[in-house]
């Protein structure tokens, strides 16, 4: 009889086992939905930048001078030649100032957050000789210099002041004209005086979103950003000297030396090739709460709370004396399913901590009620109750941390292993007087 109720034991444990592994099928069917909300999410992220403007980087301004090179004859015959190319020079100095408002452009079920930026700019131009990196026989044609500022977006510009530069005050014009900066804004600085130093500065407004990148081209530059943003995630190659975050928004401060910065004080276009968009201060616009984020991590606990839940049904099973349908067993893992779908649409339309109350009040109701249709028993109704709360409790505690998510999520399995053991405890068959070791 003893063996005959073991075996009976042992199958219902590998019916439950196969049941908690079959909730891998809606459970990705709920990860499926969820997958598709985050791409129309993206999606509308996508549409709201294009017609607002999108990711934004500004590089320079660079002084760009037309040089006149001659290169002698060569032994294979040729003669001398003389060509005109460019030559890119950068502030020997570079302070910006840069103010990022942000605002919620929503569109159908989501918001999107959206920027403009407003960038002070001031610097200076170093001398047109050989201490700016200019090269001795250099013959440079200052009447035709330009300046070009490198900017992703400039569909998104709002307004650019004049250049000033020393005592002129230039306009901008569309374009940069050089293929080794992309696409931005350039203003001609004919006459240029290269005999000194020359101070410039402008200011320009943009919009963008997601994310503001600044290149620190001068020998030393200091920029300092001031925005009303609360969630900043700080990327590129420099990253802040100094910086503040609080509940109405940041700022942070740069300050980069020519010798932390891969470029140049000064390069010939037709011999070198530089990129200068590898090289930025980025701040990016974090939205640390999705709730597709969030719920598709939660999905990846689903079968673990599943088997926890169907744990503590077991763990009834065996204390007081129940017996629980496998069928039954299959209802409670659709309820527990159907969380994760109840979660998903709440949180589109609720914040995510009232969504996850929502549905773990509706979870917790449900699996209650179910269970005392079953029993007709108010004691165990109220256990079933407290124990699935707790779960989902423990579930959301898990979400909301990240560096110690995995030790309380370990902490949980062993809290469900020395349930199962202490109610298992009393399964053991301990041979009679007249058995022996050997008998079978």
């Amino acid at each position: 009889m003893k063996l005959a109720n073991a075996s009976g034991t042992t199958a219902r444990f590998a019916v439950i086992g196969v049941l908690t592994l079959a909730m891998y099928i809606p459970l990705a069917m709920v990860d499926g939905v969820t997958t598709e909300r985050q791409r129309y999410f993206e999606r509308t992220m996508d549409d709201v930048a294009s017609a607002w403007g999108g990711e934004q980087a500004v590089s320079g301004p660079f002084l760009v001078v037309p040089e006149v090179v001659r290169r002698p004859a060569n032994a294979d015959g040729g003669g001398p030649e003389t060509f005109v190319t460019q030559r890119v020079i950068l502030p020997s100095r570079l302070a910006l100032q840069v103010d990022v408002r942000h605002q919620m452009r929503s569109r159908a079920l989501y918001e999107v957050p959206v920027y403009t930026a407003l960038l002070r700019v001031q610097g200076t131009f170093p001398p047109l000789d050989q201490s700016s990196g200019i090269p001795t026989g250099a013959r440079l044609d200052p009447d035709n210099a330009r300046v070009v500022l490198g900017i992703s977006h400039t569909r998104a510009i709002s307004r650019a002041s004049d250049f000033t530069l020393g005592s002129e005050s230039l306009r901008f014009e569309s374009g940069t004209a050089a293929g080794w900066l992309g696409s931005g804004i350039q203003a001609s600085a004919s006459g240029y005086d290269g005999t000194r130093a020359q101070a410039f500065a402008f200011e320009l407004e943009l919009k963008g979103s997601r994310a503001l990148g600044l290149t620190p081209v001068g020998g030393t530059s200091d920029m300092r950003m001031t925005s009303s943003w609360p969630h900043p995630s700080f990327t590129g190659q420099y990253l802040p000297r100094e910086q503040t975050v609080s509940a109405d928004g940041f700022t942070a401060s740069w300050q980069v030396h020519e010798l932390a910065r891969d470029l140049p004080a000064s390069w010939r276009v037709s011999d070198q090739t530089v990129s200068t968009g590898q090289m930025l201060a980025s701040v990016r616009l974090f939205q640390p709460v999705t709730g597709y984020r969030v719920v598709d991590r939660a999905i990846k606990y689903g079968v673990l709370f599943i088997a926890l839940t169907f744990l503590s049904f077991v763990c009834f099973e065996l204390t007081v004396g129940l017996r629980f349908h496998p069928v039954q067993y299959g209802v409670v893992g659709l309820g527990l399913v159907l969380f994760y779908l109840a979660l998903l649409s709440l949180s589109e339309h609720l914040s995510f901590g009232v969504a996850y109350l929502a549905a773990t009040g509706l979870l917790t109701a449900l699996i209650a009620g179910y269970v005392r249709s079953m029993t007709g028993s108010s004691g165990l109704t109220l256990w079933t109750a407290v124990v699935v709360a707790a779960l989902y409790g423990v579930l959301y505690v898990l979400l909301k941390l990240e560096t110690y998510a995995l030790l309380v999520g370990t902490g949980v399995l062993f809290l469900g292993l020395g349930a199962l053991m202490f109610s298992t405890r009393s399964m053991a068959e301990t041979p009679g007087r007249g058995e022996t070791s050997g008998q079978v």
